[in-house]
């Protein structure tokens, strides 16, 4: 059986799209958390 590699959309690599999610994610963790410290 001969497996073709699915490629990513925009990016040449999976792995980056694995760090944009991520560093998206965090990216939203300190703006809630700030948010909830702000208006507490």
């Amino acid at each position: 059986m001969n497996k073709q590699e699915e490629k990513p959309p925009l990016f040449p690599r999976w792995s980056i799209w694995y760090f944009i999610v991520a560093a998206w994610l965090v990216a939203l963790i300190i703006f809630f958390y700030s948010f909830t410290k702000t208006y507490a």
